[in-house]
């Protein structure tokens, strides 16, 4: 069966919430994925921790929360690119990070060597990779 770019963004997404839960112990309250030619991009709203939503009734706080979370990132960066290559059944050959801790947003963009979209109308993805 042939997947469409709505369901492959949708399984992107539902992996971002699956990751985000295993190393936050919560997913974020949304999360939105999009594919653009040679790119995912990831959009998580609602990204706070009990803990954190604390913590962001100062500026040391929410210093504290955006210095914690892109170290996180740093030192997770290749699993969740793994997970993300896995679906796409693309390789990523970067990806980046960042969070605003005022909207209680993040952004992750992972880029991959093959335009996804491409792939995509050829039909070359052609089952989800197993991950749910």
């Amino acid at each position: 069966m042939q997947i469409t770019k709505g369901a492959l963004e949708a399984e992107i997404a539902n992996a971002a919430v699956k990751f985000q839960r295993e190393q936050m112990g919560r997913g974020a309250g949304q999360v939105r994925a999009f594919i653009l030619g040679d790119m995912a991009i990831i959009r998580s709203s609602e990204i706070f921790t009990p803990i954190e939503k604390r913590l962001a009734a100062t500026q040391d706080g929410l210093k504290l929360i955006q210095s914690s979370r892109r170290e996180l990132r740093s030192i997770n960066h290749t699993e969740i690119e793994g997970i993300i290559a896995d679906i796409v059944q693309i390789k990523v050959i970067c990806s980046y990070y960042d969070v605003d801790v005022e909207r209680a947003e993040q952004i992750e963009i992972f880029i991959f060597e093959k335009d996804v979209e491409k792939k995509l109308l050829r039909g070359d993805i052609d089952k989800f990779s197993g991950l749910r």
